[in-house]
């Protein structure tokens, strides 16, 4: 298994653990619901940004060895910012089921895990 494999199913389980607890407080504190719906819309979000990118930063490397066809392969920035602004939108629109400020709060939350698991990891190899 590559290690950015490792570091996604890694990314996945700590995100769905979240999001898990999310809903934990959403079922027992009903006052908080909108907050916990909110983080669990911006994560998973961001890990599905982490993981396009991730596929994007394949395609360009496989085209920068020159396998596969010859097309211009980019990282795919408008997707994931497009997707990062419809959750802004929905939770915009959406007030009493996601709260605002959670779910931009939240849409880095994919890459400052990754940030830690890689770190981690690189400390499990020393």
């Amino acid at each position: 298994m590559s290690e950015m494999t490792r570091m996604q199913k890694m990314l996945w389980i700590v995100a769905l653990c979240i999001m898990a607890l999310c809903f934990l407080v959403s079922a027992f504190m009903p006052q908080h619901r909108d907050i916990a719906h909110g983080i669990i819309l911006g994560t998973g979000v961001s890990c599905l940004n982490v993981l396009y990118m991730a596929y994007k930063i394949r395609q360009v490397a496989s085209a920068a060895a020159g396998e596969g066809k010859k097309k211009r392969v980019g990282i795919g920035f408008g997707v994931r910012v497009a997707t990062s602004i419809l959750a802004v939108v929905l939770a915009l629109e959406f007030p009493a089921y996601f709260h605002e400020i959670a779910v931009m709060a939240s849409l880095v939350t994919g890459q400052f895990l990754l940030l830690i698991i890689g770190i981690i990891f690189a400390l499990q190899e020393k």
